[in-house]
């Protein structure tokens, strides 16, 4: 399960191939400062409906029914597109300044 404080740690990006039941795929991260860095897996997740928990499991937030898949490679691919994207910026933005 991906777990972040002030955007370190893992965090799950995007929604595709999405299905019938309503599970979708995200891909998990390895972030800093909510950047991805470094893609650990693509995950299958779709909500676990509300009959289907009990009040001894009840905890803050929503709870995902989770199963791993292949690699998703255009998360991966506008992942490090956005780092790109934004490491472009502060060179651009630098080179301004001198």
């Amino acid at each position: 399960m991906a777990a972040s404080i002030n955007g370190i740690g893992t965090y799950w990006y995007g929604h595709a191939l999405e299905e019938d039941d309503g599970s979708y795929v995200v891909t998990e991260w390895i972030t800093f400062v909510y950047l991805p860095l470094v893609p650990l897996g693509s995950k299958r997740v779709s909500l676990i409906p509300p009959e289907d928990t009990r009040w001894w499991k009840q905890e803050i937030g929503q709870k995902f029914w989770v199963r791993k898949v292949p690699l998703h490679w255009p998360h991966i691919f506008k992942g490090y597109a956005v780092l790109l994207a934004l490491v472009l910026l502060i060179w651009i933005a630098d080179r301004k300044k001198k």
